[in-house]
């Protein structure tokens, strides 16, 4: 009798569930629907580009008429420069020009992430 009990428990103890392989539908492919044709990714920083990202070089645009355009313009250069991503985005005044002189230029890092 307390041999069957012990083989009860082993067997009970030893059972195992091995859950079954369900393939997972493939995800629909990102689509983005860009007007020009190059869409360029905002990182606030250079370390929050992704890592095997390729730095290209500081990209600057003269200030347009008002912000949007200025930076539609930085994007437009980041893209000629043949990047898809920039970081570290500032506002750059003349030297010599005080705090409450409006800024001339827009700057930033462009890459090109993979």
């Amino acid at each position: 009798m307390r041999a069957l009990l012990l083989v009860v428990v082993v067997l009970a103890g030893c059972r195992t569930e091995i859950a079954p392989f369900v393939k997972k539908p493939d995800a629909a492919p990102k689509v983005r629907l860009v007007d020009q044709g190059c869409e360029a990714t905002d990182y606030p920083a250079g370390t929050d580009v992704p890592a095997g990202a390729k730095n290209i070089g500081w990209v600057k645009v003269d200030r347009l008429e008002n912000d949007d355009a200025t930076f539609a313009a930085l994007r437009e250069a980041v893209c000629k420069a043949g990047g898809n991503a920039f970081s570290q985005m500032r506002w750059i005044r003349e030297a010599g020009a005080s705090v409450a002189d409006p800024p001339v230029h827009l700057e930033a890092n462009a890459w090109l992430v993979p």
